[in-house]
């Protein structure tokens, strides 16, 4: 059951939509709407709602204590799975640019080691002929 608060909460963000655009909107639409604030409102009920504010001289610092049930579980999931997501793409960009860094420096060292030893894969030809 909502309360009072709520419900005016939700009356007064809907009394901002403009009444055209509030004319196309059938009944569906229109709970589907008053459902979506009504589970974001501010205002919800709790067991404990302690709210203090304390001015001091030029500042206000306030403290809120509340105790209830948590329901933000679903909230926490979609979070976990974007973060999840995020984590993947980094993982990823992360592998490719190590990767992207490394091929030249392999191919820096091999060509090096190649001419300490010695050997020409192209007679009278070198690195530097070539660039």
């Amino acid at each position: 059951m909502k309360s009072t608060k709520v419900d005016a909460f939700t009356q007064h963000t809907l009394s901002n939509i403009k009444p055209e655009v509030f004319k196309t909107l059938n009944l569906v639409q229109l709970e589907a709407i008053r459902q979506a604030i009504s589970a974001n409102a501010p205002f919800r009920q709790h067991p404990i709602d302690i709210r203090v504010a304390l001015p001091l001289f030029f500042v206000k610092f306030y403290f809120v204590f509340l105790i209830g049930q948590d329901n933000r579980s679903d909230t926490r999931a979609r979070e976990s799975l974007r973060r999840t997501a995020v984590k993947g793409m980094m993982f990823v960009l992360i592998l490719y640019g190590l990767v992207a860094l490394s091929i030249p420096v392999i191919f820096f060292l091999l060509y090096a080691f190649k001419s300490l030893i010695g050997i020409d894969l192209f007679a009278d030809r070198h690195l530097g002929d070539f660039l």
